[in-house]
């Protein structure tokens, strides 16, 4: 099937709603029971609102401009009749008010109205079809017609109008406003060739709001239009599929699978070609890719391959912002077909494709070919109510090759037909009634309706491949701004831990309980003595069955060993030295070995038996206060006390070493040195520090031991809380 007047007539279901539009004649005027003859109202322009649907633009408001300020505006005050396609519409009016020149709504008096209307699929579209070129084209002379209704008026300045009265204006480019666009940045790209035609694309370029100041690069997703789209206006790419559902001007958009792990979202690149991405002559003529025409085995090939590939990267280049191993790129139709090309020619390239309605035929894909693709990410999205590029030509027969050739990394969602959210009964006019054409299968991807997929482990032979298998759950768009995703360094946990403060040298104090004398166990100076006499304690080989640390761990730098970190008394001091290869926010987390002893309610002092350790709530400062940088930094939580925890229990270090975690605080380091230091604050601490741990970064860090000797130790052999 070849040549301009077949494929125009088949590739017209691919185009916007300029292809369907219904037929309505304007209302008389009434004459307010004789006793008005209308005339024109005192108005200097009307400017059209354009906007993207999912079935291509529409103009859902006006902006009239009036000789003078204007009273009286409700929603019932007009009716609007205007050329959208082919045929004059009446509209239908949802509200009108007085407003700026840019349409938005004000309180003050003003010369401008604007009228919202509603909009439904074949309706108000400010597009034609070109038949000659088979592209859409701007209507760039739209008849508006703006009348007061019966039992209505508005006053202009001192000019009351009545129903009837009317003004007429032809809308043509000058009045056109495309906010949707007006966010992108656009320009051209010229490919020079040596001895040919230059090559001249239009592009245009969308950036998420804090991009820049994200701290991180982001990723890029590429648009390619479909055959009714090209030219050389950006603006009809954009609106001809909804390509503006790609960004955050839409209500409807994808952009928040692309917010994830800080990032301010994905850039959106589209490219315009003059005529098709499917033209091999750069005539406008198709040439070998015909639709639906029969495969002759040989590469499709495009005129524009290698200006499209330059275009983007000279975009890329001239953003160092853009993540590249999180480029992906997509289209439909002719974008689709242009995306496999690219997949065969530049597969490495980008992370990911999302060919819809592809038009690349499987029987021009050799073995060689199909190799190249096997092992790429790419999913596809068509209808099977496709009549432009039949799926049994182009995407079903690909993809059970490609499974058969081993392919891991591929996915299908296969729908019955197009449905949309904007208009859900449309006509398409040759298609089933109340569904779009079965081509537009894009709507679903701009409309995030992508969700469930083929089962491939359920594939044993192509006639598994249909739409009521397409059930297995998986989201085209969380999958796309998936692929490519470094996965996270980890996040470092820095430990400076130290010994237990009664074991030293691997031993441990233990008393004699038949040498103790517990009616002096609350006498200081009683156990100094007490273990003056070898005779009374022994000297036990004890190790804790936790695993410590005893130097920095976490980088190549190490640090001295910290041993017997902490019994607090009033006035000592521990301190660490840490640098950090970046600024950066760290989680500090305080164990202890023992918190406050509680000795009141001691019931047999010969056991020890009703001995409590106080709950400590570190965030009272009454017992520890950590310093970062010399500015206080308030430790957050509690110790828990052990209830009960006798002189046996001490004995036993898998509990007395461990039991006290919990207090913590994020705290800022800067980059380069800082000093983290812990103080104590009473002289009834009675706190066993086991170690310190840094989390929640993955900058970087080297340890330094800061000079702890100011650090007052436990008396030797004491009993510790």
């Amino acid at each position: 099937m070849k040549g301009k007047k077949i494929i125009s007539a088949v590739l017209a279901c691919a185009l916007s709603a300029t292809c369907v539009a219904s037929l309505a004649a304007c209302n008389p005027a009434e004459d307010n029971g004789g006793t008005h003859t209308p005339v024109v109202m005192d108005a200097a322009k009307t400017k059209i609102v354009v906007q993207g649907y999912e079935w291509g633009p529409a103009v859902p408001k006006i902006i009239v401009e009036f000789k003078g300020n204007v009273s009286g505006v409700t929603k019932d005050t007009f009716a609007v009749t205007m050329k959208g396609g082919y045929s004059n519409t009446n509209r239908t009016i949802t509200d009108a008010y007085t407003c700026d020149e840019n349409g938005n709504k004000v309180t003050t008096a003003s010369k401008y109205v604007a009228i919202e209307m509603s909009v439904k699929y074949g309706e108000a579209s400010p597009f034609n079809y070109d038949q000659n070129k088979q592209v859409n084209v701007w209507n760039d002379s739209i008849p508006v017609t703006v009348k007061v209704n019966k039992n209505s008026k508005i006053k202009v300045g001192d000019t009351e109008y009545l129903d009837g009265d009317k003004f007429e204006y032809t809308v043509t480019a000058a009045d056109r406003k495309v906010p949707q666009t007006a966010t992108w940045n656009k320009d051209k790209f010229v490919l020079k060739q040596e001895g040919k035609d230059d090559i001249e694309l239009s592009r245009a370029s969308w950036k998420p709001q804090g991009a820049e100041n994200d701290n991180q690069k982001n990723p890029l997703v590429i648009w390619l239009h479909g055959g009714g789209e090209g030219g050389t206006d950006i603006d009809i790419a954009l609106l001809g599929n909804e390509v503006t559902a790609l960004t955050s001007d839409n209500s409807t958009n994808v952009q928040h699978y692309f917010k994830t792990g800080g990032s301010a979202g994905a850039y959106v690149l589209a490219v315009q070609s003059p005529t098709m991405w499917m033209d091999s002559e750069g005539n406008g003529d198709y040439g070998d890719n015909s639709a639906n025409g029969n495969a002759t085995g040989e590469a499709q090939t495009s005129y524009y391959t290698e200006a499209l590939w330059q275009a983007i990267n000279d975009y890329v280049d001239n953003n160092d912002d853009i993540d590249t191993d999180r480029i992906y790129i997509g289209g439909c139709s002719n974008g689709g077909y242009m995306t496999m090309n690219l997949a065969l020619e530049h597969g490495d390239y980008f992370a990911a494709y999302y060919p819809i309605c592809q038009g690349y035929m499987n029987g021009n894909i050799n073995e060689e070919r199909l190799n190249k693709l096997k092992d790429l990410n790419i999913w596809f999205l068509l209808s099977e109510a496709d009549n432009t590029l039949k799926p049994e030509k182009y995407t079903i027969p690909l993809y059970y090759r490609l499974l058969q050739a081993g392919a891991e990394n591929i996915h299908l969602t296969y729908k019955k037909n197009v449905t949309g959210v904007d208009d859900p009964n449309p006509s398409s006019g040759w298609g089933t009634p109340g569904y779009y054409d079965g081509h537009w299968s894009w709507i679903y991807a701009f409309n995030d309706d992508v969700k469930t997929e083929i089962d491939n482990e359920k594939v044993t032979s192509q006639e598994d491949l249909t739409p009521e298998k397409c059930t297995k759950e998986g989201n085209m768009w969380e999958w796309i701004a998936s692929v490519g995703v470094k996965q996270a360094e980890p996040v470092e946990t820095y430990e400076f831990e130290a010994e237990n403060a009664k074991i030293t040298n691997g031993s441990k104090v233990v008393p004699k309980q038949d040498k103790i004398d517990w009616s002096q166990a609350q006498n200081p100076a009683y156990w100094e003595e007490f273990y003056k006499n070898p005779d009374n304690y022994t000297m036990e080989e004890v190790k804790p069955t936790v695993e410590t640390h005893n130097k920095y761990t976490g980088t190549d730098t190490k640090g001295e060993e910290v041993t017997n970190v902490g019994y607090f008394t009033a006035d000592s001091k521990l301190a660490w030295k840490i640098e950090a290869a970046e600024e950066c926010d760290v989680v500090i987390t305080l164990h202890a070995a023992g918190a406050v002893q509680d000795q009141t309610g001691i019931t047999d002092w010969s056991t020890g038996a009703g001995l409590k350790f106080k709950e400590v709530d570190l965030s009272k400062n009454e017992y520890i206060k950590l310093v970062v940088n010399s500015a206080d930094a308030v430790l957050t939580g509690t110790l828990p006390g052990i209830d009960g925890l006798n002189w046996e229990a001490i004995k036993n270090p898998d509990i007395y070493c461990n039991f006290g975690t919990g207090a913590t605080q994020t705290v800022h380091l800067k980059k380069g040195s800082n000093v983290i230091e812990l103080l104590a604050v009473n002289k009834d601490i009675g706190l066993n520090i086991d170690k310190i741990v840094i989390s929640g970064t993955t900058v970087k860090l080297s340890y330094a031991p800061a000079n702890n000797t100011d650090r007052i130790p436990p008396v030797q052999g004491q009993p510790q809380g």
